[in-house]
């Protein structure tokens, strides 16, 4: 009866562990089918680009570059998720390297749309040199860049006005009118043409890019620590920067100005800047501001609208941006220009208004 008895248990016992094998052996084959599925549905996903954000990037290949390499360019640009499927279709094709040039993509492409893009006809573009001088504000830089055929005149205020740069100095201005005035640096630059077969955005934005990426390198480790310091923000720097590149001829004087534009920032006895290339910002240029250009209604007017004006007025260069970080302390208040283009620095109005007479007299003609 005993012998019975675990005969039964050993069958029962049996049974159950064959069960529970099974059981196991279910759930593991479930598991990988799901694996496999979730995975695939990811890899069909960036195959296809069925998810993606429509977001131009431009890769540019100096050279003709292995397609292993290009492939994870395209992973850091997040074009795509999955280098080794790109590579694989690269194999597939029997392709080993992708020809040098500069290629117009989009992270809403699918691979053979990014094959296609790599292997198109190509359009022949001409590098153009562009000089971009020191006090150019965002309109007289974009005239120089459409007759350079480098932008559209309609793609580069899009860009200007609208495209979210991620550069350090522009983490706290906001997207409008006019928020990249001072950070276009002024400089000697190599730019492709434009042509109608391109994308018309996506050009932009690298051109764009290249003088900010240039402002980026120009504006110093050491330069930031000395607005740090001095307790200002980079915006703040750059805004003062402009009124010194448009009032100062002459080098020299750059911190001199500089320290009288603090002065009155500082002063209660000065509520307003009073400095006409505000002005000339919003009228264009004139040989001499009137009476109504004085009132004109516009927050960029420094003889109605306390401070600082909303931005800066140009796109300064290095020697007037340190010049803002590091001014001259004085006690000047008033500056009058010469007809050489040097100042004569007052710290009265009484003083002013006599050196005023004295060139309107003819004292400092040559």
């Amino acid at each position: 009866m005993e012998e019975q008895r675990k005969s039964v248990w050993k069958h029962i016992s049996s049974f159950f562990a064959g069960c529970m094998n099974t059981v196991s052996y279910v759930l593991l084959i479930v598991g990988i089918s799901l694996l496999i599925s979730t995975f695939g549905l990811l890899f069909v996903n960036d195959f296809l680009a069925l998810v993606q954000d429509d977001i131009p990037v431009t890769i540019p290949l100096r050279e003709d570059t292995p397609t292993d390499a290009v492939a994870e360019m395209l992973k850091e640009e997040k074009v795509i998720d999955y280098p080794f499927l790109f590579k694989l279709l690269m194999k597939f094709k029997k392709i080993e390297t992708i020809p040098a040039g500069d290629y117009d993509l989009n992270r809403n492409m699918d691979y053979g749309q990014i094959k296609d893009t790599f292997f198109a006809k190509k359009v022949t573009r001409a590098v153009v040199s562009v000089t971009i001088p020191e006090g150019y504000n965002l309109k007289e830089i974009c005239a120089l860049l459409v007759e350079k055929n480098v932008v559209t005149e309609e793609s580069f205020w899009d860009v200007a006005n609208n495209y979210d740069f991620a550069h350090f100095m522009l983490k706290d201005v906001p997207l409008g009118e006019n928020r990249l005035e001072g950070y276009l640096f002024p400089d000697t630059y190599e730019f492709y043409t434009t042509s109608d077969n391109i994308n018309q955005r996506s050009h932009t934005i690298d051109v764009i890019n290249k003088m900010l990426n240039n402002f980026v390198k120009k504006y110093t480790t050491p330069m930031r620590n000395l607005t740090e310091a001095r307790g200002m923000t980079i915006a703040e720097v750059v805004n003062v920067a402009s009124l010194v590149e448009k009032e100062c001829k002459v080098d020299e004087e750059r911190t001199m100005i500089a320290g009288v534009i603090y002065n009155r920032l500082k002063s209660s006895s000065f509520p307003f800047l009073q400095i006409d290339p505000t002005i000339l910002y919003v009228t264009g240029h004139k040989e001499a501001l009137t009476a109504e250009d004085l009132l004109i209604d516009s927050p960029y007017n420094t003889y109605t609208h306390e401070g600082l004006p909303p931005t800066a007025i140009c796109n300064p260069g290095v020697a007037c941006m340190m010049a803002a970080i590091q001014p001259e302390n004085h006690n000047y208040y008033y500056y009058v220009a010469k007809p050489d283009g040097s100042h004569i620095f007052s710290r009265t109005l009484e003083e002013h208004n006599r050196a005023v007479a004295d060139v309107a007299a003819g004292k400092y003609d040559e």
